[in-house]
C-alpha cells in the first residue's frame, strides 16, 4: 500500500514538473542567483556569469531532456 502510494507522489511530481518545463523552460542561474553577473562584498560587479552568459537564466534540465528526446526523434523520423 504504501509502494503504491510513492508510486502515485512520484508520478504526480512527474508531471508537475514536465507541466512547469513546458510553462517556463527557464530558471534562475544557481551561479550567479539571476543577477547575470558575480558581485564583490562592496557592491562592484567582480565579472559577468559564465554560465549563464550574463543572461540570469539556465535551461531546466527536464526542458533540456525534452529537447533532446525530440532532437532525437524527429532525427530517426527522417
Amino acid at each position: 500500500m504504501i509502494l503504491a502510494w510513492l508510486i502515485l507522489a512520484a508520478l504526480i511530481w512527474a508531471l508537475g514538473y514536465a507541466a512547469a518545463c513546458a510553462a517556463a523552460p527557464f530558471a534562475r542561474c544557481r551561479r550567479c542567483d539571476g543577477h547575470g553577473k558575480t558581485i564583490k562584498p562592496n557592491g562592484r560587479v567582480r565579472r559577468w556569469c559564465r554560465h549563464c552568459d550574463a543572461t540570469g537564466l539556465r535551461l531546466r534540465w527536464g526542458r533540456r531532456l525534452f529537447n533532446y528526446l525530440r532532437r532525437l526523434y524527429r532525427d530517426t523520423a527522417r
